[in-house]
């Protein structure tokens, strides 16, 4: 039987960086599925899945489970717990890119920054963003999860975002990979 869904915060509050982070991310706990694949909504395809992968909210380890990458979203569903899984839309993914940068994370990953709200607050305080990162078991497969994750997120743009029409970050070469 499926767990219930619900449409929460990411984990309450973010631990970023050893401090909390209050701002709520909207994502999807506990999404339906299917066995080990996630239920999908009438138009939405399943395009790459990757079992095996780690996923990291900042730098806690939420668990070994599988990422799917649809149409619409990105799902990862746990493997030890079919209660424990997210889905994310891919308009709420501020960036996303390969990084093999030791410094940055002991393993190679799929790294993603999610959108936070505007504030009319103090400009000199820079907002913490909260980022997830996709360590699959397999590095070799990095490259092919990110391109299909850039294919599927230029799908779903945005439409608030005035930069969503520009085809990729200036901080980013055409590979997805951070300097």
């Amino acid at each position: 039987q499926a767990a219930p869904r619900s449409r929460c915060f990411f984990g309450g509050p973010w631990a970023i960086r050893g401090r909390i982070c209050p701002e709520p991310m909207p994502v999807e706990r506990t999404p339906q599925r299917n066995g080990d694949v996630p239920a999908l909504v009438e138009g939405e395809e399943l395009k790459f899945s990757e079992p095996r992968t780690r996923m990291y909210a900042g730098q806690n380890l939420e668990g070994e489970g599988t990422l799917h990458l649809t149409t619409r979203r990105i799902v990862w569903l746990g493997s030890q717990n079919i209660t424990h899984g997210y889905s994310i839309d891919y308009p709420f993914v501020g960036l996303h890119a390969v990084s093999r940068d030791k410094e940055a994370w002991p393993e190679p990953c799929l790294y993603c920054q999610l959108r936070t709200e505007e504030h009319d607050g103090d400009e000199d305080e820079a907002p913490e963003i909260p980022e997830l990162r996709f360590v699959p078991a397999e590095a070799s497969r990095l490259q092919h999860l990110y391109v299909v994750f850039s294919e599927m997120s230029s799908l779903n743009v945005d439409p608030a975002d005035p930069q969503a029409n520009d085809s990729s970050s200036e901080e980013e070469d055409e590979d997805g990979i951070l300097p």
